[in-house]
């Protein structure tokens, strides 16, 4: 759905056939993290902007959290764009974006179709490791909204991604970015 306007976004009416999961050697959703990587081999200078929308709705859909982990790893820079400062006010609507942003987990985000969510799921070895990986992402000392969040829990949210990384790394050898 458009998280503007709230509603479903429709196929183009052109006369390219659509290719989905179900033919996953023709469809092109599969292949957005060997794209990424592609793209920051081939393109130098290629960057990935995150345009963050007024309620942080893009935190929420897997294909974007997937994304925003894939270009961590790949070495892509990354920024970020807000939709205004309007959202980051130091008051309890604040506190209640910061906890949903430190607490989420890619196995709750949304797809437009389940089997997209599927798709991005079954690619990801460990969700708690990527959930890690994606705080990092987000909170760590060069993540995306590390800025943002200045005196209001970014220590919390550093060490929070630190103990989760720490209690992994115990479990199991984490990637590292190449």
């Amino acid at each position: 759905r458009d998280t503007v306007t709230g509603e479903v976004f429709q196929c183009c009416n052109c006369a390219q056939p659509k290719v989905f999961n179900d033919r996953p050697d023709a469809c092109e959703l599969n292949k957005f993290d060997d794209l990424m990587v592609a793209l920051q081999r081939e393109a130098p200078g290629f960057r990935q902007l995150l345009a963050v929308d007024r309620d942080f709705e893009v935190f929420s859909r897997v294909w974007c959290v997937a994304e925003l982990v894939q270009a961590y790893f790949s070495r892509i820079p990354q920024r970020v764009q807000l939709h205004s400062c309007e959202g980051l006010r130091d008051d309890a609507e604040d506190l209640e974006l910061y906890v949903k942003l430190a607490t989420m987990t890619v196995a709750s985000a949304e797809a437009s179709r389940p089997e997209d969510k599927e798709e991005v799921l079954s690619q990801i070895a460990c969700v708690p490791e990527f959930d890690a990986q994606l705080q990092v992402v987000i909170f760590g000392g060069h993540g995306l909204l590390s800025r943002r969040f200045v005196g209001f829990g970014i220590l919390e949210a550093a060490a929070n991604a630190a103990r989760r990384m720490k209690a992994l790394s115990r479990s199991q050898s984490l990637p590292r970015p190449a």
